[in-house]
């Protein structure tokens, strides 16, 4: 209350803080993983559980190949699979293995995308710069991107390390390319990674081995090339089991055939994952409504004309997308129906076309009516409904409202795409389901199966690893060193690392420390090493302290927000001061800053001719100096031993 402002007598009360604000810790082990996946957006996104990323990301990727040999109609130990070259997937899977939370996917293309070819550093590093508008994200990862050859994935991972550097609120963990020997293949990292912000990254090796069961479809493993089995000719004879064959091929094929990108007859849910499911912004002068109108009709007519299915084996398959078009997929194509007869009668005053109406949609003779079926999605021609929704919803005073028009085409293409992603989960629902009862009439499918699940999946350690920050932030804090701690849900390691290897890996003369994962008999698997690829630096040698800085100055900028444009005087200063020191004060409670007492652990000053002086203050500037303390981890524990003489 501004006491000299009162000018009527009364009694008034004015309450007045007693304490200062608190500084609210930020989150500090919330991973991005960029890469690829078998669907979904292309915008960043938030999950909290692997079963979220599969409903919205998609399941594992195929093995890359698969041979099988079958002996007296038994399959041998001869069986073998080539792993795919798609690591996100079980990447994401040990980061939830080794203690993940929440982190975010950032999906840069399908599995019909090559991770490793040159035109992919561009989309790994695009995938980097969307994250910049995101203020949750502390770790940047990209297991995929061990595919690229050693020069573009150097430069992906400078390009990783330029954003932590410019935004100073996250960290990035590396894996190191092994395509060699530990020698060549650190060294081929360490020429690529640089020289600049190498404080704000970590480097792994080596890879892991796992044992994730792989999910093989029945069409993985049918066929006549070599190394499959031709289940055709094994029931040529069998009256039972080959009309099941022959119905199960010819609806697959019409489901996920996948003749070239983008061909008229791949199948629904391989031209679903191709399509373009991202929003449009309509321009000033509407020019792009078409566009964007056109786009929805074009989600649609996916599963537009079910009558092409005319095999006899196709019957039920196109029964079933019969009984749910007209129920989730008609009333949305009605919808578009009735967007246009409403916007085609708008007046604007925008453009060339002051006062006339805006550009007309697409005539509705010609698309949709002849490109979806009838009955099932429309009866006869395209109309609009007697009762049209949008009548008076797209205009403001009796003219076109671009904002208007923006947020009814926004909601109606977020339920397209919702509802199409619906009907082809139930479709390939439907294909598994017939997939299931051909592969129980054929007993040896199941001892393939058993056979080929003995495989096991190399997986780059970046996000086994962010698990284990996460982990550890949880149960002990940021400020503990992640190391020495055990990676579950792994077999093995691709390669063994001992003593005299470490050496060169923990502490080089450039610097650019590698951190081992190592196996110790009895102990298991364990991260052995906590250092920044700045190892020469005394400041930022090691993680904890690097991402403890990251939290304190993240925490303390957000909460000092509140104080921007208040009076630059001493009553702010305390105010400022005292919130800081509490903070402060709790973390060196907690063990996060070193000293027996608070005063030996930090420091925080801020006033006039003690941080800023006069002409400071006359250009708005308030100078905080924080100094604190930070815990570093006892890398190496040396025991002296001595003899004694005998005493008694």
């Amino acid at each position: 209350m501004n006491i000299s402002s009162l000018k009527t007598p009364g009694v008034y009360i004015n309450e007045i803080d007693a304490f200062p604000p608190s500084v609210a810790q930020v989150a500090t082990a919330i991973p991005a993983f960029i890469g690829f996946t078998e669907k979904g957006p292309s915008t960043p996104t938030r999950i909290s559980s692997f079963m979220e990323y599969e409903q919205i990301f998609g399941f594992a990727p195929k093995p890359t190949g698969v041979s099988v040999e079958i002996l007296d109609g038994i399959p041998t130990d001869n069986c073998t699979v080539t792993e795919s070259i798609y690591k996100l997937y079980n990447s994401l899977n040990l980061f939830y293995a080794n203690g993940g939370g929440e982190c975010y996917i950032v999906s840069i293309g399908g599995y019909g995308k090559n991770p490793g070819d040159a035109a992919a550093k561009a989309l790994y590093t695009g995938g980097i710069v969307k994250l910049e508008k995101y203020d949750e994200p502390t770790l940047l990862l990209f297991p995929d991107a061990i595919n690229l050859s050693a020069a573009d994935l150097g430069a992906v991972q400078v390009a990783a390390l330029m954003q932590c550097n410019s935004l100073m609120d996250r960290f990035a963990i590396f894996d190191v390319k092994q395509d060699a020997d530990l020698i060549t293949s650190s060294d081929a990292f360490r020429q690529e990674i640089g020289n600049q912000f190498l404080k704000y990254g970590a480097a792994y090796f080596p890879h892991l081995q796992t044992n994730f069961p792989y999910k093989f479809r029945f069409n993985d493993i049918n066929g006549t090339a070599a190394g499959k089995v031709d289940f055709n000719a094994m029931y040529a004879t069998d009256t039972k089991v080959k009309p099941q064959l022959d119905k199960f091929n010819s609806i697959y094929s019409k489901v996920y055939n996948n003749i070239a990108p983008n061909d008229i007859n791949n199948g629904f849910a391989i031209k679903w994952n191709e399509i373009n499911k991202d929003k449009m912004v309509v321009v000033a002068d509407f020019s792009n409504v078409d566009t964007y109108v056109t786009k929805m009709w074009n989600l649609l007519k996916i599963l537009a004309s079910p009558s092409a299915l005319v095999n006899a084996n196709d019957a039920d398959l196109k029964k079933f997308i019969d009984s749910f078009v007209p129920i989730s997929l008609k009333p949305l194509a009605q919808k578009l129906v009735d967007f246009k007869e409403e916007y085609d009668t708008l007046q604007t005053v925008d453009g060339a076309d002051a006062n006339n109406a805006p550009d007309n949609l697409a005539d509705l003779t010609a698309n949709p009516n002849a490109s979806f079926d009838d009955i099932i999605w429309r009866s006869g021609n395209f109309a609009a409904s007697p009762v049209n929704t949008y009548d008076g919803a797209l205009e403001t005073s009796a003219l076109a409202d671009l904002s208007k028009i923006q947020a009814a085409l926004d909601k109606l293409f977020g339920q397209i795409v919702t509802a199409m992603n619906s009907s082809i989960a139930s479709i390939e629902n439907y294909i598994l389901t017939e997939e299931n009862n051909v592969v129980t009439q054929i007993p040896v499918y199941a001892q393939i199966i058993a056979k080929l699940s003995k495989a096991m999946n190399t997986v780059p350690p970046s996000g086994a690893v962010a698990g284990i920050y996460a982990q550890t932030d949880a149960t002990r804090g940021v400020w503990k060193a992640p190391a020495n701690v055990s990676i579950t849900n792994i077999v093995g390691l691709t390669d063994d690392i001992n003593d005299k290897e470490q050496e060169n890996m923990n502490i080089h003369e450039t610097g650019k420390s590698i951190n081992a994962i190592r196996k110790f008999t009895g102990r298991g698997t364990l991260v052995w090493g906590a250092r920044t690829l700045d190892g020469n630096s005394n400041d930022w040698r090691y993680i904890n302290v690097r991402r403890l800085a990251n939290m304190i100055e993240e925490s303390v900028k957000k909460a000092c927000m509140r104080y921007v444009f208040e009076p630059n005087v001493a009553q702010t200063w305390v105010n400022v001061k005292g919130m800081i020191e509490n903070f402060l004060t709790v973390l060196w409670n907690d063990g996060a800053l070193a000293g027996a007492k608070p005063e030996h652990a930090f420091f925080v000053a801020v006033g006039l001719n003690q941080t800023m002086s006069a002409q400071d203050i006359l250009e708005g500037r308030m100078i905080v100096k924080i100094g604190y303390a930070p815990s570093r981890p006892a890398e190496f524990i040396v025991l002296e031993f001595v003899q004694q003489q005998q005493k008694s």
